[in-house]
This record gives C-alpha cells, structure tokens and sequence, in this order.
C-alpha cells in the first residue's frame, strides 16, 4: 500500500504542475490586464519590429488607460510604428494629439521632427534612387512636409533636429522647384509661351537659387523671345548672365552639388558681387507683370 501511495502522489503533484502552466500559457482577458502589461506587451514587439503588433497593444493601452506617464510614451511610440508600419497619416494624427494633450513635453521636438518625417515619406519613395523623380507627384504634400520642418526649425532651432531639417528642407525646395519647372517645360511643349513665363517667374520668386534656376532662365529667354517681348528677354538675359558669376552657385541638395572653391572666400568682392545678384534678381522679379 505506502509502494503505491508515493507514486500516485508524485503523478498528482505533476499534474497540478501541468495545470499551473498551462494556465499560464492562456491569454488573459484585455479588461484584465494592467497598464504595465499592456506596454511590456506593446514595447516587445515595438522592438522585434513587429509593427502592427505593437500598434494593436498601443491602441488597446490607450483605451483602457489614456492617462499617466504610460499613456504619454504610448502618444509618441505609436506614432512611430504607425510611421515604420507605412501609415504616415495615422503617424501625424497621433502626434498632433500628443502636441495638443501635451504642449509643454520634454520630447516636443522629437513630437515635431516625426511628424515632419512622417508627412516627407508621402512624397518619398525608395525608387527614387533609381528610376522615379518625387518632383512628378503631389506638390501638396511636399508643401505640407516643407511647412512641418520649418515648424522645427521655428520652434527648436538649438534642437538636435534643426540641422536635418534644414538639409531636408533644401531639399523640398529643390524637388518643388522642379516640379515647377515640369510645368512650364510642358507649357512650352504646348507654344503657350506667356505660360510657360510666368510659370518661370513664379520658380524665381519662391525658390530662389534652386537648383533649376538656370534652367528656368534659359527657358524664359525662349518663351520672351517667341512672344516678341524684347525688354523682358534683356532683363532676363542680364540676370543670366549674372547667374554665371564663378562666385554665385547654386545649392542643389538633390545631387549634392559642392560650391565652387572660391565661394568659401570671406573677401569684400565676393560679398559685393553676391549682393549684387540678389539685388538684381529681387528688382527684376518685382518688375515682371
């Protein structure tokens, strides 16, 4: 009888073990869960990568607990993932929550950065390394990413972000221009040549020195001369020419264009000159009807 006795308790007591892991590989019920599981949960598969995993147990912590310290690092990690997930509107909804609900936080211009980033990835594309031009698609959306980095910089200028910004910002203006100059090119295509003009003006009034200017005044010169307007094609031949200074460039942030050795030079002439070009092409732009 004790023989038997041992083993049957032993077999039991392994049972009950079995029991108490198996109840432990069962989900528990969300109304179950505290705000730190939600987030473990949530944080795990943030960092495996595993984007809408993350974003479904974000959401789920936003709803069952939308206040206190955990809520507020959810705002800007969701905003993350919905950004790597490919949603980038999703991304910008959350994060002018997390503005809103939180003006004064300490991450306010990570707040901004990302939704920068998150509107300029609609108008990137991983092609465009290699047979696609962003200045093809949507100039709104290019506009909305140019207005968020400017935000940055207007607001956080000593950020880590604001040089980024900056560069990105070059950029935008650089592809916004082109897509400009796509416009006038095809009105030039079609002999409407006042068109194709005072689209060329509008790219020299709002992206000055972009990396298209010379294009755009060369286009001009045809599109003056074809319509016969004589004292437009001069003024727009002098600023050409003017243009071609060996101390002027023109930043191209596209194809990362260096400036030519001696614009690094601090000297008086080379300032003169610079002002001169700009004082030139602001009275001349002014001047077009």
């Amino acid at each position: 009888m004790k023989k038997t006795l041992l083993p049957l308790i032993f077999i039991a007591a392994l049972g009950l073990q079995g029991c108490s892991s198996l109840s432990s590989l069962i989900e528990k019920p969300d109304e179950e869960k505290t705000v730190e599981e939600f987030y473990v949960d949530a944080t795990e598969a943030f960092q495996n990568q595993d984007w809408e995993i993350a974003i479904l147990n974000y959401e789920k912590l936003k709803s069952f607990y939308p206040y206190g310290p955990y809520a507020e690092q959810t705002h800007l990690e969701l905003a993350y993932a919905y950004y790597r997930y490919d949603e980038p509107e999703s991304a910008i909804l959350e994060l002018e929550e997390f503005i809103r609900i939180f003006p004064k936080h300490k991450q306010l211009a990570y707040a901004y950065y990302l939704k920068a980033l998150a509107a300029d990835s609609v108008v990137r594309s991983w092609l465009d390394n290699f047979i696609t031009d962003p200045a093809t698609r949507d100039v709104k959306s290019a506009k909305r990413a140019y207005q968020y980095y400017t935000d940055v910089l207007n607001r956080f200028p000593d950020s880590q972000y604001a040089t980024v910004s900056s560069k990105r910002l070059i950029i935008l203006r650089n592809q916004m221009a082109r897509h400009e100059y796509k416009v006038a090119q095809f009105y030039m295509d079609k002999q409407a040549y006042l068109a194709a003009a005072n689209r060329g003006k509008y790219i020299l009034e709002n992206y000055p020195q972009a990396a298209v200017t010379m294009k755009t005044l060369q286009m001009m010169q045809l599109a003056y001369a074809k319509l016969g307007m004589t004292d437009n094609l001069a003024d727009v031949q002098k600023v050409y020419e003017i243009n071609q200074s060996d101390d002027i460039y023109v930043i191209d942030a596209d194809f990362k264009t260096e400036p030519p050795a001696s614009a690094g030079n601090a000297d008086k002439q080379s300032k003169k000159q610079d002002e001169s070009w700009w004082s030139s092409m602001t009275s001349w732009v002014s001047d077009l009807f």
